[in-house]
């Protein structure tokens, strides 16, 4: 399946839930990574994401993210900007971007699925002030 320009600039209010399903419908048929945008929608769970044209690529190595406290003492502890700077691997999107948007308001990343895990790289983002 080749995806329509159309469907590239779309943008779509889904639950983050749903990322997962989402993803990995756009990943089918594509081998090179892709490139997304989301924003936090509402404090429900609601995320806005738009597909964007790539031409990058993911660099291998990085870091594993899994939620569970035997990997990390307390997430307390994480700097959350380690998770902006490299590689992420990780075995649910949906896992990763409900922690991750916490902390920032708007992402930009390339994503693509490798071997038995999601990989992510984060491109920009917007942290969430005080408030918000």
């Amino acid at each position: 399946m080749l995806l329509m320009n159309a469907d590239i600039d779309e943008q779509k209010t889904i639950h983050l839930s749903e990322l997962d399903e989402y993803l990995a419908s756009r990943l089918l048929d594509n081998p090179a990574p892709l490139k997304f945008e989301v924003f936090k929608y509402d404090s429900q769970g609601c995320i806005t994401i738009q597909q964007e044209k790539n031409e990058a690529k993911i660099e291998e190595g990085g870091i594993d993210f899994e939620l569970s406290p035997s990997e990390y003492q307390s997430l307390d502890s994480i700097n959350i900007l380690d998770f902006a700077n490299q590689t992420i691997y990780t075995s649910s999107a949906y896992e990763f971007f409900d922690f991750i948007l916490m902390y920032f308001s708007h992402i930009e990343f390339l994503l693509d699925f490798n071997g038995n895990s999601w990989r992510i790289k984060i491109l920009s983002f917007r942290e969430i002030k005080k408030g918000e």
